[in-house]
């Protein structure tokens, strides 16, 4: 069985980088991977959780020549304890909208420690994590396959496009906080922080310049029967930068034997609906969500797609 789930993973990890392809991804199944939102996660399962996901945003967008712009992200991910006070994680993504697209490699260290008193019994433990992250981007333009709406109507270039195609490479750092229990978190992070311009050309002096995210997460555990065979598990996501609207995303999920869930979520920023299903068999996991279309481009997309596979090797007894 060992041999197979490697394999599986295995294959599906060579096929993101075998695959040709929104400055900061959307994970609607975030609450399956929470360390690609939250560094602080990492070490604080008793397992090695690995996660692969695929995501394509709004099939069926286009330009005004009818090209595929709709955003494609591809991510793998894994994080492990080290110790009974360490943990260590990593992720690397893909992430491609139209001409735009860059590739982020994230490494990352976290320490907890227990806030209990050791006579504390188990389910009523309270743990907290600090971490520390360093992310390196690769940053790609490519305007000389994009056709701009005053290209298309025969009117003068826009400046502020560079007509080349140009790359730059750069680090951003990560801090983040997460507080948890054994039915309840919490977590901060805050994510690109000095982070310098990018060199991509701009002939009136704009800066394009990433822009830190600062993000909020928390959810609650609550089992419906005796022997925990039903719960439900409510949860909020919160993502702010300073140039955008708060965007917020409220989560509900429908759990029955800790293998098999389904639910739903709410993104109030683009007033759109994500419905979501999974399972485990083994060390196995694998699932599945669709979005509906943003408020807007209903007319031009089919919605989005995103599925998430992965495995938890290992286990730690402390």
């Amino acid at each position: 069985m060992s041999k197979i789930k490697f394999i599986t993973v295995l294959s599906f990890f060579l096929m993101i980088f075998n695959i040709k392809a929104q400055q900061f991804p959307v994970y609607s199944q975030y609450m399956f991977n929470e360390y690609m939102i939250n560094s602080a996660v990492a070490g604080t399962v008793d397992h090695t959780p690995i996660r692969i996901s695929y995501r394509n945003q709004w099939t069926g967008f286009t330009d005004l020549k009818g090209n595929n712009i709709a955003p494609k992200t591809f991510a793998v991910s894994g994080h492990t304890p080290i110790g009974a006070h360490h943990g260590f994680g990593a992720f690397l993504y893909r992430d491609v909208t139209g001409p735009i697209s860059h590739t982020a490699a994230q490494y990352s260290y976290s320490w907890r420690t227990c806030l209990s008193k050791p006579s504390c019994f188990w389910e009523k433990k309270k743990f907290v994590s600090l971490s520390y992250g360093t992310r390196f981007i690769q940053y790609a333009y490519d305007d000389t396959q994009t056709t701009s709406y005053n290209e298309y109507f025969g009117l003068a270039s826009d400046p502020v496009l560079p007509n080349t195609i140009e790359t730059d490479f750069l680090m951003s750092h990560v801090v983040s906080s997460y507080f948890y229990s054994e039915y309840a978190y919490v977590g901060l992070s805050a994510q690109n922080l000095f982070s310098r311009p990018l060199n991509i050309s701009s002939h009136t002096g704009f800066d394009n310049k990433l822009t830190p995210e600062y993000n909020f997460v928390a959810g609650a555990y609550l089992p419906f029967t005796q022997d925990k065979s039903f719960a439900i598990e409510p949860s909020v996501l919160s993502k702010s930068t300073s140039w955008s609207d708060t965007q917020i995303d409220y989560n509900l999920r429908f759990i029955y034997l800790n293998n098999i869930w389904a639910g739903f979520s709410y993104r109030n920023a683009e007033k759109a609906y994500a419905l979501f299903f999974g399972f485990e068999f083994a060390d196995m996991f694998i699932g599945y969500s669709y979005d509906t279309s943003v408020q807007g481009i209903s007319n031009y997309s089919g919605g989005t797609h995103e599925i998430a596979i992965g495995t938890n090797l290992g286990t730690f007894s402390n």
